[in-house]
This record gives C-alpha cells, structure tokens and sequence, in this order.
C-alpha cells in the first residue's frame, strides 16, 4: 500500500488537498481511501473512509479534562496514538492500494509531539509512505517569510522521519506576481539572495542567507507545482510527486 499525506502550517488547505486529490483518484478509478486523524475537526469537505473520530471524541476529552482548545487536541491525540491499532484494522479490512491521510489542521500539536511520529511510524508499517508540504503563498509573501515556511517544513519532515515533497496551495488564488516570484525563489539562488538583501526590517540577513543557502543546496530545491484544490489544477503533478517518494515505476 502507498500513503500520503498534506503537511503545512494551519490554513494552508490540508483537508482541502486531500479531498480533491482523493476525489481525483477514486475517479480515475484507482483504489484509494481516505483517512482522517483529525479528532477535533468539526466539518470535512470530504466523507472520510475511516474517520478517527468513531474511536476518540475530542469533545468528551476537553470535558473530563477541563482543557482548553490545544490541550484538548493534545491529549486527543494522545488517546488516538493509544488506540491506532483499532485505525490499522481498518485500513487492512479495506487492504486498498493507496490511501491519503489527512493530519490534524494544527501541525504544531501533532509533529512536535509524541503523538504524530508514533501515528506516522505505524502508519508505514502497512507500507510505502511520503508527505506533500503545501506551501501557502499568502505566508510566503516575502523571501524571508518563504524561507522561514520551508524551514518549518524541514522540521517537521525531520520529526515525522518520512520523505516529502514542496507543492504551493491555493493556485487559484495566488497572483501571477506572486507565483512567478515563488518560483524565480526556488529556481534562481541570486534572485532569492537579493529579495532577502533588500528587505527593510531583515534582523539578520547574514544567517538568513546562509539558511537559504542550505535549504536549496541540501534539498535540491527546484521548480515546485502550483497546486489547486478548487480547480485541480496540477492535481495530476501532486499524484505524480507522491509516486516519486514511493519509488512508483509509473510515474505520470
């Protein structure tokens, strides 16, 4: 089996993406499934195959606990970890070639924790697993913000152990401006330099384009997708990134 699964920080469209890139897949007739770990999640724009809220309810928890909104979230997936095997029963009665997994919106309370890569490692035993880090253009508005939103996915790549790739969300509504600076930034170190050089209120520019420096020279960083939840756009290049972290032969 192949598992994917969104990263990226709160509101960068995660449960979005994988409704569309589930969608996507069931209709271009592949078996795939949908799993949510999200127990704190009120509203989905997708019906889940399994749902981690038929075994932990966050509201419950914030009850008996007296917790505030993320404590609760915490200690519900606390309590998810401490009952995943009841998810892996599920994903093997369903035995499905590929599944997309859909993470707590708040990566902070899943990644930094004990939780998540506990979830993350039990979740690749039943097989091949990567992650797509959706890069949210309104956070990378400046070279400075950008290299800061990258970092914070190779941080959380770190924490979860598992290989991933960098997509930018929200094509749709991302400029022209915006998305071609994006990508003169992963494509052309000078240009991304220079952005950093000139902003007015940089605290350290020195540190900043050394991290810059290792992010595109350690990671290989080059063109990344523009992809779109509402309008599929590039739909077929996140798939085909997963397959590359899978070691697929059948690459689109």
């Amino acid at each position: 089996m192949n598992l994917g699964y969104f990263l990226g920080p709160a509101g960068s469209g995660k449960s979005h993406a994988t409704a569309a890139l589930y969608e996507w897949m069931n209709q271009s007739e592949y078996d795939v499934i949908s799993i949510n770990l999200d127990p704190a999640v009120l509203r989905l724009p997708y019906s889940p195959s399994i749902d981690v809220r038929n075994f932990v309810s966050y509201e419950e928890i914030v009850d008996k606990f007296e917790l505030g909104p993320n404590g609760g979230i915490i200690t519900a997936m606390d309590h998810v970890a401490l009952n995943f095997d009841e998810v892996i029963d599920e994903i093997n009665e369903f035995n499905p070639e590929y599944a997309i997994v859909d993470l707590p919106g708040q990566m902070e309370t899943f990644a930094f924790r004990g939780s998540g890569p506990l979830i993350i490692s039990e979740l690749s035993k039943t097989g091949q697993i990567g992650g797509l880090f959706l890069l949210d253009p309104v956070l990378c508005n400046t070279a400075s913000s950008f290299i800061s939103t990258m970092l914070f996915g190779v941080s959380i790549g770190y924490r979860l152990k598992t290989a991933f790739n960098f997509l930018i969300s929200k094509g749709d509504t991302v400029s022209e401006d915006r998305s071609w600076r994006i990508q003169e930034w992963t494509e052309n170190e000078e240009f991304l330099m220079e952005d950093l050089r000139q902003e007015s209120f940089l605290l350290n520019a020195n540190l900043s384009t050394k991290m810059a420096r290792i992010l595109l020279d350690e990671l290989g960083v080059n063109d990344f997708p523009i992809f779109s939840s509402e309008t599929n756009e590039n739909i077929d290049l996140a798939f085909a990134e997963l397959q590359r972290i899978w070691g697929s032969e059948d690459i689109l």
